[in-house]
């Protein structure tokens, strides 16, 4: 068992705080959270502006790793390319997990493994149920998005934010989206508490993070591809992709069949010319 630091529940007067952290979570002290973890830093907020910036924080003010930070509410969740997560609710689990990674663990290949390692998770907490991994970062389920990774470095660390719809009906999530938003709840009719999900998805992260490795490993590449929503079908994407000789172009409502997931994180396309490119930075605008 991990012994605590006194920096666990104790703010350093470096770090500047929206608000006390929780005593307790999810009817547990979040000092005993922190030691069934192994988490060296924990911190459980009410309500916060993003996870992933106290994270960040945290780990700018040299608190100990790996450390977590869970939020209730997040009042400015964020996906990628700076897009809203809607995240203002306690149905959910909305957290952050920095750990120390070597400098050979880029942030680019982590969203799809710990995707993957995620949606593992979510099957062993609901059997039956499926969960899909859409290039580059979400959850989906039944063509509706029920969460996504987003990853940074910063410094020596690698910062994992993860959100996961689990308890929402159908009126507690955003209309109007490209690709509808959906919930463990509606997928299965099963509630899951957060506190059954938290260590789950915890261990799944961490045990990514803490790999080293600049590309997805082979069996998680055809995993991928087995859980992938796009394999085989038409789609429209915007990016940066690359060409067979590494030319890189920024492309716009490019219309291509998408192919599996590449060992760098890349998306395999062909294009409308049969012409095979890597769809490296960007988003497919439509996969339905």
């Amino acid at each position: 068992m991990t012994r605590l630091s006194p920096a666990v529940t104790r703010l350093s007067s470096a770090v500047e705080t929206p608000a006390r952290p929780l005593a307790s979570w999810e009817n547990r002290d979040a000092r005993e959270w922190a030691r069934r973890l192994g988490a060296e830093t924990a911190e459980f907020h009410e309500r916060i502006t993003s996870t992933s910036d106290r994270a960040r924080e945290l780990v700018r003010a040299g608190r100990p790793l790996p450390a977590l930070v869970v939020a209730d509410r997040q009042t400015a969740g964020r996906g990628r390319r700076g897009r809203r997560w809607e995240s203002d609710a306690p149905l959910g689990l909305w957290l952050t997990v920095a750990v120390a990674a070597a400098p050979s663990t880029p942030a680019s290949v982590l969203p799809l493994r710990i995707g993957l390692a995620v949606a593992r998770v979510l099957e062993l907490l609901v059997p039956g149920f499926r969960a899909l991994v859409k290039w580059p970062n979400d959850l989906t389920a039944a063509g509706g998005k029920l969460g996504g990774v987003l990853c940074e470095r910063v410094g020596d660390a690698v910062l994992a934010g993860i959100g996961l719809n689990l308890n929402h009906s159908r009126s507690d999530l955003p209309s109007g989206l490209e690709a509808p938003a959906t919930s463990l709840l509606l997928e299965t009719g099963r509630t899951v508490p957060r506190g059954e999900a938290l260590p789950a998805v915890w261990t799944a992260a961490t045990a990514v993070c803490a790999r080293p490795g600049d590309a997805v490993p082979p069996g998680e590449l055809a995993a991928l591809d087995r859980r992938s929503p796009l394999l085989g079908r038409p789609v429209v994407v915007d990016g940066v992709v690359l060409d067979p000789q590494g030319g890189a172009r920024a492309v716009r409502s490019l219309h291509a069949v998408a192919g599996g997931v590449a060992a760098d994180g890349s998306l395999l396309l062909r294009d409308e010319h049969g012409a095979g490119v890597h769809l490296v930075a960007g988003s497919v605008a439509s996969w339905r």
